[in-house]
């Protein structure tokens, strides 16, 4: 606001007031508290004054804010410490909100115009998958090559034997239906990609999460062009591609295409050939409710084989039929699962005899441990690299053929050999029918051949061979009814039994003592685990519960597989050192580009801590089972240092076998031969041809013996290390018992106990061990079992004590 207008001394009018305001520095006489005068002239040629020239004035509420001047800089006010009023500091805020504003309005901006020019730019780009030409891409031929690249057999996809294309007008209503409600319920009228499910697999690329809600589109351009990298950049292009593809053909062509594309398991690309392979059914043929399960194995279609997945997803399917209109709620809730036929039935090229179960081996571990699915391999033509060694594998074969020829053929033997060190897997053997069950890969009770994982949880608590415990059969533990009996309920070891002699003859007692009293089955079931065991030790219990005293005997609800024992045993082998066994050493593209190769897992198993004590406990379980060979006469040829164990498991309360084992190593190989029988997929009792009761040291034995002689033919020897002993030795047992020995003999007390031995039994100790003396004395206890009400559970040489009764079902569905 101006001043007012006040006259100048000599007469000369006075110009405008100046706004209040402290005087200039050095000047007198002026009021302090007045207006603002102006400034005299300075040049007299200047006709005016110069207005507000010197004056500072506050901007109106009314004004317009200069947003690129800071009239009440912070530095300003810092300076005078002078705090800001309510409106400066409401105009402050005006102007940041402002400027914000403006910020978020490019930045949006900015979001929405640059992927729409990313998007326009790739449109342009891409280029769409023909759907002929990929038909005529994914019919590949895959090998399956030994270590040496030598070719075990080509893998033909069914593309040349049973792939028909179909047109449009071919494909049923209640097909294309089908497939719609299990991938794409809004096919015919989306874009080529659903926004929502766009977004939803950005989150879950962002956040780690599964799945992506495409469309069958999108699908078709993932298996089409192979690239199923799961990345935002991806899904992004795959986005693209969609909806050029959605312009470019109709929606009949896409799904015609899509039909004659996609994998639907059993070997089958195309509905076509899914038809043929399922119900053998000319596609024109499939009803609502077979169309419901061919859609549904779209989704993860290498489970054609599991029951209960198949179930699952043909009521989800018919499920979302009956939602969607294409399916008659009342008919739904009395449908029957339409069973396909046998699938081994309906194939016209496949391996049938042992190389089946090494290509299904293969194939799982592909797509457990590198992603590449049984699609991948058809598609892309791959050449997997197995590590089974020419020479081994057809050492397995002829050991099993010789020793089995005369054998009656309900008699099912599998082999593996893991070499220590590595954990390639040298030699697979899952049985000479390919197309039945892989006996090798079946989890069966291991009976007595479980007992090194008893010692290596006592030899970790600083205990050794020399220690001594009650080995005499019949005796009851707490928690347990049922006395544990060893072969032929004798007194097989004495009340003094060395955990080094328990081994070699195999006595359940003992064993049941150190896991249940000593050790705890906890840590026996964790020395398995450590050794590579990966099979459920619980049954029905949840996994951080104790399992049940029979797991020191490898019975009850103790199950392995016969690969999984020859690669722990093969960690006793390599000095304590785990390898994860593997099956596939390389997989390459045909041009010779490797795809991908297995990342080992090796680590100290025993003691990851201390190198030197791991190492202790393996050579220590080693020396505990050298002896076991001898006498099962089982030694290996020539110079080898061999090391082993036999098992049994009963057949029910008998005293016939279900199961024999023989497990054992050199420094060279590991090997592991379990055997069952089964007739018309019912369990038997193990019986050889001459009538006689099947043990670990007989046909299981000699198959083993045979392979591993085979195995060590024209290679140098190679010992075992230098032993030493943990804990309490055998020598140091053995001087103590001649201490009290001659404290006895001059009391005159020279007395003696019986020296037990088997009753005659083959194989007897609980190993498969043929009767031999112990060469040390046993007292006889003079107390009889404990009646506990039940039936006493038989015994063998082997597993006896096992309370395994009924017998469980074996994985050929056995009952016993």
């Amino acid at each position: 606001m101006r001043g007012v207008v006040r006259p100048r001394p000599g007469g000369q009018p006075a110009g405008p007031a100046r706004p209040g305001g402290a005087p200039a520095p050095g000047s007198a006489g002026v009021n302090m508290d007045g207006p603002t005068e102006m400034m005299p002239q300075v040049h007299k040629r200047r006709t005016g004054p110069e207005p507000e020239l010197l004056t500072h004035r506050e901007p109106g509420y009314d004004d317009p804010v200069d947003d690129y001047r800071d009239d009440y800089r912070d530095d300003d006010y810092d300076d005078e410490e002078v705090p800001l009023s309510q409106d400066q500091k409401r105009l402050r805020r005006k102007r940041i909100w402002r400027r914000v504003r403006r910020t978020g309005y490019v930045l949006t901006a900015l979001m929405i115009i640059l992927p729409l020019i990313g998007f326009f730019v790739a449109y342009q780009l891409v280029d769409v998958p023909s759907p002929q030409t990929i038909a005529k891409d994914q019919a590949q031929v895959a090998k399956l090559t030994y270590s040496n690249d030598k070719l075990i057999t080509e893998m033909l996809p069914p593309d040349g034997q049973n792939r028909r294309m179909v047109r449009y007008e071919e494909l049923p209503e209640q097909v294309k239906n089908a497939v719609f409600a299990a991938e794409d319920a809004e096919f015919m009228t989306n874009p080529g990609f659903d926004i929502a499910g766009v977004m939803r697999a950005a989150w879950n690329q962002l956040s780690g999460g599964q799945g992506g809600g495409s469309t069958i589109t999108q699908q078709y351009i993932k298996k089409a062009t192979g690239n199923e990298e799961k990345s935002i950049t991806r899904k992004a292009l795959e986005v693209v591609q969609a909806y050029k593809m959605n312009n470019t053909y109709s929606k009949e062509d896409i799904i015609t295409a899509y039909l004659n594309t996609i994998y639907f398991g059993r070997g089958a690309y195309g509905i076509a050939a899914a038809a043929k392979a399922y119900y053998d059914k000319e596609l024109k043929d499939i009803t609502p409710s077979e169309a419901a399960l061919l859609a549904g194995m779209i989704q993860s279609p290498s489970r054609f084989d599991e029951p209960e997945y198949m179930t699952r997803r043909w009521e989800f399917v018919l499920g979302q039929m009956v939602n969607n209109g294409w399916f008659p709620a009342e008919q739904a809730k009395t449908e029957k699962f339409p069973q396909p036929e046998d699938w081994e039935k309906l194939r016209t090229k496949a391996l049938t005899d042992y190389r089946a179960h090494i290509q299904r081996r293969v194939m799982d571990e592909l797509a457990r441990d590198a992603g590449i699915t049984e699609q991948d391999i058809f598609q892309q033509g791959l050449v997997i690299k197995t590590t089974i060694d020419p020479a081994a594998q057809k050492a397995a074969v002829e050991s099993v053929k010789n020793v089995m020829d005369d054998e009656s053929k309900n008699i099912l033997p599998a082999l593996v050999a893991v070499k220590p060190g590595s954990g390639e897997i040298v030699a697979y053997y899952g049985g000479n029918n390919g197309i039945g069950t892989d006996w090798a890969a079946a989890e069966q009770e291991p009976g007595s051949s479980f007992k090194p994982f008893d010692l290596v949880a006592l030899l970790q608590k600083g205990m050794g061979l020399g220690e001594d415990y009650d080995g005499t059969s019949g005796r009851t533990f707490e928690g347990r009814e049922a006395p544990v009996r060893n072969a032929g309920g004798d007194d097989s070891c004495g009340k003094e039994c060395t955990v080094a002699k328990a081994m070699e003859k195999s006595v359940n007692t003992v064993f049941y003592e150190i896991a249940v009293e000593i050790v705890g089955t906890k840590a026996v079931r964790d020395a398995a685990r450590q050794a590579g065991i990966t099979s459920d030790l619980n049954g029905d219990k949840p996994e951080d519960a104790a399992p049940d005293g029979n797991i020191s005997i490898g019975g009850g609800d103790t199950r392995v597989s016969t690969m999984e024992m020859a690669s722990a045993y093969a960690t006793f082998a390599a000095g304590g050192i785990y390898n994860k066994p593997h099956l596939v050493s390389e997989v390459r593209y045909p041009d010779g580009t490797v795809k991908w190769t297995p990342t080992q897992t090796t680590k100290n198993a025993f003691d990851k801590n201390d190198p030197d004590n791991n190492a202790k406990i393996a050579r220590n379980v080693t020396e505990s089972l050298m002896p076991v060979l001898e006498h099962s006469d089982l030694e290996c040829d020539g110079d080898w240092e061999c090391a082993g164990k036999t098992g049994t498991h009963q057949f029910g309360n008998t005293d016939d076998n279900a199961k024999a084992w023989m497990v054992g190593y050199s420094r060279e190989i590991s090997a592991a031969v379990s055997m069952g029988a089964e007739k018309d997929k019912k369990q038997i009792p193990l019986i050889n041809s001459d009538g006689d009761i099947v043990y670990g040291s007989g046909l299981p034995g000699e198959i083993w013996l045979d392979f591993m002689n085979r195995y060590h033919k024209n290679k140098e020897p190679k010992d075992f290390p230098e032993f030493e002993a943990i804990g309490k030795t055998v020598e140091e047992f053995e001087a103590e018992n001649r201490r009290t020995e001659e404290t006895r003999n001059e009391d005159g007390n020279n007395g003696r106990g019986n020296d037990d031995d088997e009753d005659g039994r083959p194989g007897g100790g609980g190993g498969g061990n043929g009767p031999k003396p112990t060469g040390g004395p046993t007292i006889p206890t003079g107390e009889p079992s404990i009646p506990t009400g039940e039936p006493s559970i038989p015994t063998d040489p082997e597993n006896p004590g096992n309370t395994f009764t009924p017998p469980f079902p074996g994985p050929g569905d056995v009952t016993g």
